[in-house]
């Protein structure tokens, strides 16, 4: 049951990411410091990052899984940025598929420090 609770929560977490790139513009706190839209983005794909490393952690994924799974987080968070095209007031920005990227980038590296910290 704890293993589902996982993916879950992953699902979800995906799910509010989403929910939350499809809100048009106008209706969005306006943030004067750019850099705040940018550590945001790290911050939210890293803690979904943190929570699928909960579960592969969990299940001890073999290496292929892994990085199969952070392949389709980073296809994911492709996706995601290119649907905000078709939001109002939303547009594609490859700074914020950068900062995506990164905060998935994070979690792996967390990831690889877990996994050779169990191993010893």
């Amino acid at each position: 049951m704890k293993k589902r609770l996982h993916i879950l929560a992953a699902i979800l977490w995906m799910a509010l990411i989403w929910i939350l790139s499809s809100i048009p513009s106008d209706k969005l706190p306006s943030l004067k410091i750019i850099s705040i839209d940018k550590l945001a983005h790290i911050g939210i794909y890293m803690a979904w990052g943190l929570i699928i490393n909960m579960g592969l952690i969990k299940r001890k994924a073999r290496s292929h899984e892994v990085m199969i799974i952070y392949c389709l987080m980073l296809l994911n968070a492709a996706l995601d940025e290119y649907h905000q095209r078709y939001i109002p007031g939303r547009s594609v920005s490859v700074y914020d598929l950068i900062a995506n990227a990164l905060g998935i980038s994070l979690a792996f590296g967390y990831y690889l420090i877990r996994k050779n910290h169990d191993r010893s």
